[in-house]
């Protein structure tokens, strides 16, 4: 097995992380709300998923339910997209990359309860792993170190992920008849098609008109959507020369760089995120928690 897989999966995970960190900044420091930033972000992807279309055939003879099951898909992702996109307005992005992170334990419980699957000792540990760093990661601490669970926004980023687990189970029976690029095509052109419908009103364009630095705010928001593109090639490379399953554990690791990106955005860049402000203690609860996330993620796709 070439090793290269492993170069091409950390710096896939690396730039996916880096550009949560501007998705954070946008939605905290720039927009107003997220219908104006899917806006900016879909007059990108559309004609790239367009262009992609023509490029790319589509299988032949495949039937209808496989485009169906990617119409779901989409609508799944949209509204797990929303309340991802609504949580950044209130939460911090160390706090949020975990929790969404978290749903391949859905995944594995859903295939435990309706079709059978089991699991092995090595991945019911994992499992209980996430819980376990998934429940420390939301709970703040006030001044004098004490805990509390703000439970709405936990149950928002849980259901996200509980939506983002469903839509890769519908993702996943499509890809049975299809290449990855048709499938990333076709899902590039439904979502983009389905926000730029939901999103575009005079409302939102208005928002997009009276932003500040508009021409900057625009542009670098595309920029990142392009390489937020590259990090998916990158993935797919690695895919393609590695195991899929230690390549997933490998981009699953995404919450530890992001979390280590916003503790530095923090020291040198105060005012590029929304304030965390937490203490010595809770910054050690959360760097543990989110470990055992990545290691319990990772524990479940190896083992």
């Amino acid at each position: 097995m070439n090793s290269s897989w492993v170069f091409l999966a950390l710096t896939s995970t690396i730039i996916a992380a880096l550009v949560n960190i501007l998705d954070s900044h946008y939605m905290t420091k720039r927009m107003p709300g997220w219908q104006a930033y899917v806006v900016i972000c879909d007059v990108f992807t559309l004609p790239l998923s367009i262009v992609m279309l023509i490029l790319i055939p589509l299988p032949a003879n495949i039937g209808l339910r496989p485009y169906f099951a990617l119409l779901g898909s989409s609508c799944v992702s949209i509204l797990a997209s929303i309340l991802i996109l609504e949580a950044m307005k209130k939460e911090h992005i160390s706090r949020i990359s975990p929790l969404i992170s978290t749903s391949p334990v859905f995944v594995a419980v859903l295939a435990f309860l309706f079709l059978g699957e089991r699991l092995s000792w090595l991945q019911t540990a994992g499992v209980s792993a996430v819980v376990t760093g998934a429940i420390l990661i939301s709970l703040k601490w006030d001044a004098k170190s004490g805990a509390r669970l703000h439970l709405r926004p936990v149950l928002i980023l849980i259901g996200s992920a509980v939506l983002i687990a469903i839509s890769g189970t519908l993702n996943k029976y499509a890809l049975g008849y299809m290449s990855f690029w048709n499938d990333a095509t076709i899902q590039f052109f439904l979502s983009s098609s389905l926000f730029l419908a939901i999103c575009v009103r005079p409302s939102v364009l208005r928002q997009i008109a009276g932003l500040k630095q508009r021409t900057f705010t625009i542009g670098f928001a595309i920029f990142a959507q392009a390489v937020a593109c590259v990090a998916m090639l990158l993935a797919y490379s690695a895919i393609q020369k590695g195991e899929v399953a230690l390549v997933s554990a490998v981009m699953n690791s995404k919450p530890l760089f992001i979390f280590a990106l916003s503790m530095i955005a923090g020291k040198f860049a105060p005012n590029f995120l929304a304030p965390d402000h937490m203490s010595r203690k809770s910054v050690l609860v959360k760097a543990g928690a989110t470990v055992l996330v990545t290691a319990g993620l990772v524990a479940m796709l190896t083992g």
